[in-house]
């Protein structure tokens, strides 16, 4: 997994790339760590670049949205691919993350 982040104004654009599985956890906690020091913003997570998400990932995300929340902030997920999109309906992530298709 690779990421790029974006600063937008009043939030935060993560942009990420490829497999978002359990090779990609120490990567995302790095990510999570640079954006520790956020308060109050909106987070968007653009996923139209990832290939591949299994349950590690998608715990990942959830780790994200928690660490999100707990400083105040808000998390979306935008653009994921339809593969992507199937695991998150599978799973009902809707029912806690939004998500923007």
């Amino acid at each position: 997994m690779q990421y790029r982040v974006k600063e937008d104004g009043g939030g935060v654009h993560v942009i990420l790339e490829g497999q978002l599985n359990f090779a990609a956890n120490e990567d995302f906690q790095g990510l999570l760590a640079q954006l520790g020091g956020r308060k109050g913003c909106s987070v968007v997570f653009d996923l139209a670049g990832l290939t591949h998400i299994d349950s590690v990932g998608l715990g990942l995300l959830y780790i994200a949205r928690e660490d999100m929340a707990d400083a105040g902030n808000t998390i979306t997920l935008s653009h994921p691919r339809d593969n992507v999109y199937r695991m998150l309906e599978l799973t009902e992530a809707h029912k806690t993350f939004r998500i923007e298709r």
